[in-house]
């Protein structure tokens, strides 16, 4: 029987690593060998320890002795040499595999040499080897997708301007996720529909429409479903046999994930390779959408940064003539005040300075500057803490509006209310200048309630908020009805306000422009009611809501998207930017939120579809009616509307 060879040690001169070679080490320095870690060719050098070639001129040994006994057992083999300083993994590799290779090496000199449960044993810490290298892999690719979400997260947030902000998603998911094209669709914060915001590689120009051809039935579904969309094989896919925008591409790789940010679905990103291109993984899904809720967190820090700045904008420009609390009553209703104007109901104050020749008069100009100042500051807060609108300041006269632009139901309480408040304020700065030896004066406050035209007149260039009518005239003949230090309001403002106020009747007077007197009321005292609006509790359980639906609608060709802005169990409001006749249905599918299921196929009849244009919105308003709702899609709602009002 041919007798195994012993193992010979060598070691790569490059990195250091150790090797066990079944071969003799004569045969071994004259062999070239290649590094399986470094890579090097080199001629073995045998450590210490391996058995030496035979010198050319050494005399033969003598023969040994005979053993006087039975030889004893063979003592048990030096333990392997300590492998180098490389990856763990790797050298219990070589450990393993050089155990097998002795096994296997035994057992061809003698099959009984090892037992089979100790080849076993061996064959199974080979595949438990196996395992812990596909985790560890697993594990590095996992820490290499999380240093890459971390650049990109950080670069994301980094860039403030809405538009570099798209741009900049687009050219990291690209590289990201191992593509060769795709698009990012956003809702429209107006009308709710989808919209490709940015693409790469699909072809196209999107100013010139070439968003028609992406596969956005794809992206739309995601959005609805909130579920991220994979194939490796778009064309032996039945899920995309639908999609005929995909069925005219040549894409073969898909993959589409929502973009949400908590609960809010703000769009989906969609990549796919062409046939050829290396395809994607499943696991590249969890990336995806990591990468996603990244890219939302960005968009929704610069639309938010941008809010601030145009709300920083509209702050400064609001509060140089209305109080606070209007301000405040704007900016929530999101609404901003634009060239033009619209009929309101509202309460316009007029107040002058009675003698304020004589008293201008007794001033030097820089003196009555001051002066004037400091009596207008006074005039403003009085009008700014009765939740007014200052108007204007007309020479010595100020005119104010209350109930508008924000609707306020006791207008007229607020502002007769703000008229006695400067009286006050201005006694009590007529006693300062008085001690002060400064000429002092009396004032008189008119109060008219009526229709106006009210909104911000004149050009883009320069335009004032203001009111004008004919309730606006009568307002400022009121002021000049009124007694000195007194507020005279209209017989329209006191039927108004007579259940909270005391006064009396001055009488029928003749004032200008009008052809017949006009009764005058003397107001003394009013206490305004709580201006806290009360809660209206519902018949029917319903919720202000904020759902991205799709829909079918009846008639038309094609799967639409709109935003459900309201909803209960017997009907919704849907706003959309496709328009729709009354007595015609559509199909609903939507995504109850945070886990609260899917409403699907749901019926909705059109009861009104009305367009509207305001508060930054624009699109159709339709008001729908479930006349047949399935108990499944009952409950869904049903419970998510009593969630949403709790």
């Amino acid at each position: 029987m041919e007798q195994a060879v012993e193992p010979t040690r060598i070691s790569c001169p490059e990195c250091g690593t150790v090797y066990r070679v079944n071969r003799p080490a004569a045969e071994l320095a004259r062999a070239r060998v290649k590094c399986k870690k470094c890579g090097a060719t080199f001629t073995p050098a045998v450590l210490d320890g391996a058995a030496p070639a035979p010198a050319a001129a050494a005399p033969p040994a003598p023969p040994p002795p005979p053993a006087p006994a039975p030889a004893a057992p063979a003592a048990p083999p030096a333990p392997p040499a300590p492998r180098g300083t490389g990856d763990p993994f790797e050298r219990l590799e070589e450990y393993v595999g050089e155990l097998n290779r002795a096994l296997y090496t035994a057992r061809q000199a003698s099959a009984s040499a090892i037992p089979e449960a100790v080849v076993a044993q061996a064959q199974a810490l080979g595949d438990v080897l196996v395992e812990a290298k596909r985790q560890q892999n697993i594990l590095k690719r996992g820490g290499k997708d999380l240093e890459t979400l971390l650049e990109v997260s950080r670069a994301l947030n980094q860039e403030h301007d809405l538009g570099k902000l798209l741009e900049r998603i687009m050219d990291y998911a690209i590289p990201t996720l191992n593509a060769k094209r795709g698009f990012l669709m956003l809702r429209d914060e107006g009308t709710g529909a989808l919209e490709v915001s940015v693409a790469r590689g699909m072809g196209g120009d999107l100013e010139q429409g070439e968003a028609r051809v992406f596969s956005t039935g794809v992206a739309s579904r995601v959005a609805a479903e909130g579920t991220p969309f994979f194939t490796a094989n778009s064309k032996g896919d039945t899920r995309t046999a639908g999609f005929a925008s995909v069925m005219r591409s040549d894409a073969r790789a898909i993959l589409c994930v929502p973009v949400n940010y908590q609960e809010r679905n703000l769009g989906t990103l969609y990549v796919d390779n062409q046939a050829g291109a290396p395809g994607f993984s499943q696991d590249l899904v969890r990336l995806a959408q990591s990468f996603a809720s990244a890219a939302a967190g960005a968009l929704e820090n610069a639309r938010l940064y941008q809010n601030i700045q145009e709300e920083t904008r509209k702050r400064s420009s609001l509060s140089r003539y209305l109080s606070p609390a209007i301000v405040e009553d704007i900016l929530k209703q999101e609404s901003d005040l634009a060239l033009g104007g619209s009929t309101v109901e509202c309460s316009v104050l007029f107040s002058d300075v009675v003698g304020f020749t004589p008293f201008s008069e007794a001033l030097r100009p820089e003196e009555l500057v001051e002066l004037l100042n400091e009596y207008f500051t006074l005039m403003a807060e009085s009008i700014f803490k009765n939740f007014g609108t200052l108007d204007k300041f007309i020479g010595d006269a100020t005119m104010a509006v209350f109930g508008a632009p924000v609707f306020e139901p006791d207008h007229a309480a607020w502002a007769v209310k703000a008229g006695l408040d400067m009286i006050e304020a201005a006694g009590g700065l007529m006693e300062k200048w008085k001690s002060e030896g400064k000429p002092t004066f009396k004032m008189r406050v008119g109060v008219n309630s009526g229709p106006v035209v009210a909104g911000n007149l004149g050009s883009p260039q320069r335009m004032d908020y203001t009111v004008i009518g004919d309730a606006v005239n009568l307002a400022n003949r009121m002021e000049s009805a009124a007694k000195h230090n007194t507020v005279a309001v209209s017989a329209a403002t006191w039927e108004r306000i007579k259940d909270y106020a005391e006064g009396e009747a001055l009488g029928p007077v003749k004032v200008k422009g009008k052809s017949e007197e006009v009764p005058v009321y003397i107001v003394k005292k009013i206490q305004p009611p709580s201006r806290e609006a009360g809660q209206i509790k519902r018949t029917a359980p319903r919720a202000d809501v904020e759902l991205f639906a799709i829909y079918v609608q009846e008639g038309v060709s094609g799967t639409r998207q709109g935003i459900i802005r309201n909803i209960s169990a017997g009907g919704a409001l849907l706003q959309t930017s496709f328009p729709a006749d009354a007595g015609n249905s559509i199909r609903l599918n939507f995504t109850i939120p945070g886990g609260g299921g899917q409403v699907k196929d749901l019926v909705g009849h059109v009861v009104r579809a009305a367009w509207i244009e305001e508060g930054g919105r624009k699109g159709y308003m339709v008001n729908l009616q479930f006349p047949d709702i399935g108990e499944e899609s009952r409950s869904l709602i049903s419970q998510f509307v009593v969630k949403k009002n709790a």
